[in-house]
């Protein structure tokens, strides 16, 4: 026997039954496409097309590796009677087939479709009746005789299309107010929606109807049994071939969608998980002049299989005369497998397939053998499932059993690390060190003026604000990180006489919370435009505010590029020329994202036993009138809600709050007595409440001192979860307090003496304990981003010296804005990892610790890139790394 018939066999095989647990899979990656076995007629061996088909249906049954195969053969006698008469003899012999352990095929779109097509609008009662409505009785009567449910509910209703004309006696207005309209008439308003919704508002689903109408899958309103009658005027009206072939189309489609669902494997369907066969559909050659049926026949099921991709079925067709393109049997087989657009394939017949009985290499694919029969095995799997469903129940009914010791504990422990902790400076932000860091800074121009060679000195802009003499303002390590950024770049300019570039630092006082920022940016812009090469860009802006975005709305009409330091809004954007714009730290989206993940699958909400768990409510606090607050705490309440399935309970705490309107659910105040009472009562409605702290350092100061002393919960235990805002101020120890407060905050640098700090980030911290001395602050990222914006400021300068051309603001734009590897580095603050026209460096790490007053924070959460090598960022978090870091790929 020739290598080749036996290769095509084999294939037919797995085409009929593939391996188990590949089936739904590959299945829906296409339809598998027909194949046309072809005789030549010439001399020598059993060419005839016929014949191989015969051998093929031997196939099907008789052999063991079939078992279950459902087949059908459409001889020439019936095809003569035309296409669209052969398919439903295809889904007769389909049906008819008595197979063991797979169930019956049921085949409910073919039904409705049959009811539609068989409805003789001249027969039945209700003559008086809109079309569409009788055919709507028609077909749901024709349900009911071959569904035993819907039958027993029409025998309750007293038969067939009970008639509430017949009869004015008591028991007649009984029977119509009661069993009819429940048993009959409500089932089928149901199955009429059920049609509506299912074939036209859900068509792109369920595309057989939109495709027998010779419609495209959309979803359209109306009703369906309208759409039938105006398919019906449509059939009757083509007449012909036409009608023919729009009959062949719509059974096709109708079987394809039935096959699909029949096959797909399904959870308490044994019948189902025993269907581990494709139905096959053997077309003999057509008889003389019967070749347009044949091929509208296979049209038809290809036209089918274009709009209902599902490998359910293999059709094997017969045609007399070799076709144009036919190949050999061998090469057929290895390219039979499921396609989304499928071309006919058209084999050549050269000898006789091998007869059954042929031995015939065995296929390597496992049998289903199952343990049961089909009945028994869903007892078994129903039994299992009630005694799941009892456990369950008894455990919410009753709790969790106790696990004696063995306790869940909360992230980041209870007790500060066993190293010393940096002393906490007295008062990190007064005045006197402010002008310190700036005397410094001019010190450093002043050596620029003095050593840089002529031409390769530049000005940089430096827009900061501070807090007055608090503990709370990030000024103070932004400005002394923009220091040290500038003797470093400065540095890097002297070793490269040829093309570095020296920076100069203008500082420039934006007032408290930025209220002065609009003003200083005009003036700055004033200045760029009479040194227009001298200025290159502006850096700072670490609060986002209102005042702040104003400023950076007016560098940027000015075509002035500026590098956001520590500022995290997403909002921070300007409305015109924001690709102008560039950001060192992650932004509001970003953060929340982590921190909505880090919520959910933390253990962070303690109790006096030890034991830890996840959040079940939330209270969010947020400025409605505050940029950073505002986005920030509705961006997290979204996400906790998305994530949990719990709602967040929404605290406006708003100085100018009088009259002002609540959230849906939540309130505004302007007190923030009444803030530290609301997070009290809802601590007391649920224990596993967790408080998001959106608001300013200050408040939250305040809020602790209100919680403590004007509150009944004293005794309770409070989960914090802040942004980077409340970094300063933790850092710093503003917020001491005993186990009871449990603080989480994000940071946007790694803590010192992590091991996972890369080099840049050592030599910076160095550089700053050399500089300022052992202070928290060296674990904080707002001085980090400020040497790192500067950094990226001086290399993009010295990108655009080593190409040979002068340095002015605008080419300096440009080599920011087109990202990649000219510009991105990797910082004190982690990786600044930059594509073509995003402002936002990619994956940059955001970190959650875990505060102590007394004592070195502890990270619990560490995602995002640290190096430019994107396989070394960390993506996964928790003591096991089980949880996935949001990314922004």
């Amino acid at each position: 026997m020739p290598e080749e018939e036996t290769t095509f066999v084999e294939a037919f095989k797995a085409a009929v039954r593939p391996e188990p647990r590949r089936t739904h899979r590959t299945e829906r990656q296409g339809a598998l496409p027909v194949v046309v076995l072809c005789g030549d007629g010439g001399a020598g061996g059993d060419r005839d097309p016929a014949a191989a088909i015969r051998e093929l249906a031997a196939y099907v049954c008789p052999d063991v590796a079939h078992r279950g195969a459902r087949h059908a053969l459409i001889e020439p006698r019936h095809l003569a009677a035309g296409a669209d008469r052969a398919v439903p003899e295809v889904i007769d012999q389909l049906e008819r087939a008595e197979l063991n352990g797979v169930g019956r095929l049921r085949l409910p779109e073919v039904a409705l479709l049959r009811s539609l097509a068989d409805w003789d609008p001249e027969a039945g009662q209700g003559g008086n009746k809109e079309p569409a409505v009788r055919l709507r009785d028609h077909a749901y009567e024709k349900l009911c005789d071959r569904h035993k449910g819907l039958m027993a509910l029409r025998w309750l209703a007293g038969g067939r299309q009970p008639d509430l004309s017949a009869g004015r006696g008591p028991l007649d207005f009984l029977f119509i107010l009661l069993p009819a309209p429940l048993f009959y008439f409500l089932p089928r308003w149901l199955w009429t929606l059920r049609c509506d919704r299912r074939l036209l508002r859900q068509a792109k689903r369920h595309p057989w109807w939109a495709f027998a109408r010779g419609r495209a899958a959309h979803p359209e309103s109306g009703r369906f049994f309208d759409t039938a009658i105006a398919w019906r005027e449509d059939l009757h009206k083509d007449g012909g071939d036409r009608k023919a072939e729009m009959m062949a189309r719509a059974w096709w489609a109708a079987l394809l969608s039935d096959l699909r669902h029949a096959n797909r494997p399904g959870r308490l369907r044994p019948y189902r998980r025993r269907r581990r066969t494709r139905c096959v559909v053997l077309l003999s050659p057509p008889a003389e002049g019967r070749q347009e049926v044949h091929d509208r026949f296979l049209r038809a099921y290809e036209d089918a299989c274009g709009v209902i991709p599902y490998a359910s079925v293999v059709l094997v067709a017969g045609m007399t005369g070799v076709g144009e393109g036919a190949k050999s049997l061998a090469d057929v087989a290895a390219r039979w497998r499921p396609q989304r657009t499928p071309e006919r394939q058209l084999a050549r017949l050269p000898e006789s397939l091998p007869t059954p009985g042929t031995p015939v290499p065995p296929l390597p694919v496992p049998y289903f053998r199952p343990v049961a029969r089909p009945g028994g095995e869903l007892a078994v799997e129903l039994t299992a499932l009630a005694a799941a469903l009892a456990v369950t129940a008894w455990l919410v009914m009753t709790g969790v059993p106790s696990r004696g010791d063995d306790t869940t504990p909360c992230l980041g422990g209870d007790e500060p690390p066993g190293t010393s902790a940096p002393k906490v400076p007295a008062s990190p932000a007064s005045p006197e060190e402010y002008e310190q860091v700036r005397d410094l800074i001019t010190e450093e121009n002043h050596r620029v003026d003095k050593e840089a060679p002529p031409g390769h000195v530049r000005t940089v802009f430096y827009l900061g604000a501070n807090r007055g003499n608090t503990r709370f303002g990030s000024g103070l390590p932004e400005l002394r990180g923009i220091l040290m950024g500038q003797q470093e770049a400065n540095r890097s300019a002297q070793g490269d006489p040829n093309n570095g570039i020296w920076l100069r630092v203008e500082v420039r006082d934006a007032g408290v919370r930025f209220k002065n920022a609009a003003d200083v940016a005009r003036r700055i812009v004033t200045q760029a435009a009479e040194n227009p090469d001298d200025v290159i860009g502006v850096v700072g802006f670490a609060e986002s505010r209102t005042e702040s975005r104003d400023a950076i709305s007016e560098l940027t009409a000015a075509k002035i590029p500026v590098i956001i330091t520590s500022s995290t809004a997403n909002a921070m954007l300007p409305s015109r020329n924001d690709e102008f714009v560039h950001r060192i730290s992650p932004v509001n989206s970003r953060e929340t994202d982590v921190e909505a993940a880090f919520v959910q699958h933390g253990a962070i909400i303690g109790d006096d036993s030890g034991d830890c768990h996840t959040a079940r409510a939330a209270v969010v606090v947020r400025d409605s009138n505050d940029l950073y607050s505002n986005e920030l705490g509705e961006q997290f309440r979204e996400k906790f809600e998305r994530l949990t399935g719990a709602r967040a309970y929404s605290v406006l705490y708003d100085q100018n709050a009088a009259g002002s309107a609540p959230p849906p659910a939540g309130v505004t105040t302007d007190d923030i007595n009444r803030v530290a009472r609301t997070v009290c009562g809802r601590l007391g409605e649920e224990d596993r409440t967790l408080l998001y702290w959106a608001g300013r350092a200050e408040d939250f100061s305040s809020f602790l001192r209100a919680f403590g002393e004007r509150t009944t919960c004293t005794s309770h235990h409070l989960t914090v979860l802040g942004g980077n805002e409340l970094t300063n101020a933790a850092l710093a120890g503003e917020f001491p307090g005993d186990n009871r407060l449990r603080l989480y905050h994000t940071v946007h640098a790694l803590p010192v003496g992590d091991a996972r700090r890369t080099g840049p980030a050592n030599r910076f911290s160095d550089a700053y304990a050399a500089t300022w001395k052992n202070d928290l602050w060296r674990n904080d990222g707002h001085a980090a981003q400020g040497r790192d914006a500067i950094i990226l400021m001086a290399d993009a300068a010295s990108t655009v010296s080593t190409g040979g051309q002068t340095v002015t603001s605008g080419l300096v734009q440009n080599t920011l804005f087109n990202g990649g590897d000219t510009v991105n580095l990797v910082g004190a603050s982690g990786a600044l990892r930059y594509v073509q026209g995003v402002a936002d460096p990619q994956n940059k790490p955001v970190i959650i610790l875990r505060h102590f007053d007394k004592g070195n924070p502890v990270p619990v959460l560490v995602c995002g890139a640290f190096t430019l090598d994107a396989g070394d960022d960390y993506n996964r978090w928790g003591s096991d790394r089980q949880y996935e870091c949001p990314t922004d790929q």
